[in-house]
């Protein structure tokens, strides 16, 4: 219900960079997405990609055991969900084999972090292009997972090309 141009969504990327970068959230290490898809869904990943960090594009329809599964195998110490996806996430959340950072965009509860309030505070100007310096078009840009019809999900590693020949 709402529209963006080119400039405001790639402002909004900038920011997820930026908060990735002030999370010291390094190329190569892995973000987990988890939630349905809305106006910050591309922006997230697209930002993310910006400073080389991997985005796990987590099935917003998993639950339990199988959501848990795939967030242990991304290998992600962060996890950025909604108001809808956080309750499936904190259900599931005794069964990673290690603590998440839960980040959420809308109300934070408990020991949540608020990613809203959070990016108020990053810049929407790009990243420095010294951050991109060694990354090439071979680099992970997402991790795409299967539908698990025949066990659990699996991640399919999609690099940076293969990502910009999807959006052609």
């Amino acid at each position: 219900g709402r529209s963006v141009t080119y400039g405001e969504l790639d402002a909004m990327a900038n920011r997820y960079a930026h908060w990735a970068k002030g999370l010291n959230i390094r190329r190569g290490q892995v973000v987990a997405l988890f939630m349905p898809n809305r106006l910050e869904y591309f922006a997230i990943w697209y930002g993310l990609s910006k400073v080389g960090v991997v985005t796990a594009l987590v099935n917003n329809q998993l639950a339990g055991m199988p959501l848990a599964h795939c967030l242990n195998i991304s290998g992600a110490q962060h996890v950025i969900v909604d108001a809808e996806t956080s309750p499936v996430f904190e259900q599931a959340r005794k069964l990673l084999d290690r603590t998440m950072h839960e980040w959420v965009l809308g109300p934070a509860h408990g020991d949540q972090r608020d990613l809203v309030q959070a990016l108020k505070s990053c810049s929407q100007l790009p990243p420095d292009r010294s951050v991109r310096e060694d990354m090439t078009a071979a680099d992970t840009a997402l991790l795409i997972y299967t539908s698990g019809t025949t066990g659990l999900p699996k991640a399919a590693r999609i690099t940076h090309m293969r990502a910009q020949l999807y959006m052609r």
